[in-house]
């Protein structure tokens, strides 16, 4: 992928205060790459990565800089239109099984602690309507999978996807979810942060590909990246989730969260995530996987029933 011109090249030469060459391009995978991206060395020895970005995922990678203490997300060196240059992080992606490191815990714990109860410029925000817009996208897509599996005489998995599709859109309509938001304090999040995105390098870990960033409650973060594995069935359990998540965004914030607060948002933050997940789910997981994701968003819709008045009476 290549900006026309190299149209990063003249402000990052002023930035470094000497005239830059590219002397190599290499395509990326992981976590840089969800909308294409490439590794560019350049000759005064160092690397830059140039990937297609939109203006939230820009806007997000600022607010994330403006936070204080030992936050690692990539560095923002360019933004432009239609893409971003990053300073290059060496390394790989998180292995199979390997813990999430400390480093990606304190940087999610700062970013939603600094960003509680305020929403920065060109981040989109979680309310009434993205909830309404992620029930029909994924109710389409399941609706567009049991067509497939008609296509090839699949009754099974058709009826199993026919039947999420039917209830995932009704989900559209249903107040639980939207009334617990308006109870739940919104902060910037990854919105994205599985193990995919975590890379592991020299100088430590980070968090990669912001490109899904949005303003929600700060669970979604904590519930994606504590999921079980996406090869298997979406109700098996989940990774603990470690205490230096909840001492770092407490102790930054002043005060700890009521547990019923915390209680709603995990609950809150099951379903949004299963149902943002579903359209992936119905393209490439299968029926089985498509099914346990809407169990556990449906017991977490079940949870959110009464939850939230427990939180306003605290």
């Amino acid at each position: 992928m290549t900006a026309p011109g190299d149209p990063w090249l003249r402000p990052l030469s002023r930035r470094r205060r000497r005239d830059l060459a590219v002397r190599a391009r290499t395509p990326l995978a992981g976590g840089y790459a969800s909308g294409g991206a490439e590794r560019i060395d350049l000759d005064d020895g160092t690397a830059v990565v140039l990937k297609r970005a939109s203006a939230a995922e820009v806007a997000a990678l600022r607010a994330v800089a403006v936070v204080t203490g030992p936050v690692r997300v990539p560095r923002l060196l360019v933004p432009g239109d239609g893409w971003v240059l990053l300073d290059h992080e060496p390394g790989g992606p998180l292995a199979p099984g390997e813990p999430v490191p400390d480093e990606v815990w304190v940087t999610l714990a700062r970013t939603h602690a600094h960003w509680r109860r305020n929403r920065p410029r060109g981040v989109p925000l979680v309310d009434d309507a993205w909830w309404a817009g992620r029930c029909a996208q994924a109710a389409e897509r399941l609706g567009a999978a049991a067509e497939r599996y008609d296509a090839t005489a699949d009754a099974g998995a058709a009826g199993v996807c026919r039947a999420a599709a039917r209830t995932v859109g009704g989900w559209a309509a249903d107040d639980r979810a939207t009334t617990a938001l308006r109870v739940l304090p919104r902060t910037v999040c990854h919105g994205d942060a599985h193990r995919g995105n975590v890379h592991l390098g020299p100088g430590g870990a980070v968090l990669l590909d912001w490109g899904n960033a949005r303003v929600a409650p700060g669970s979604l973060d904590v519930v994606v990246l504590t999921a079980p594995p996406a090869d298997g069935p979406a109700d098996a359990p989940s990774s603990p989730v470690p205490g230096l998540y909840r001492d770092t965004l407490h102790a930054a914030l002043g005060a700890p969260d009521p547990p019923a607060m915390v209680a709603v948002e995990t609950a809150w933050a099951r379903v949004q995530a299963h149902v943002q997940y579903l359209p992936f789910a119905a393209d490439h997981q299968g029926p089985e996987r498509v099914d346990s994701m809407v169990r556990v968003a449906a017991g977490a819709l079940d949870e959110l029933r009464d939850l939230p008045a427990a939180v306003r009476r605290g």
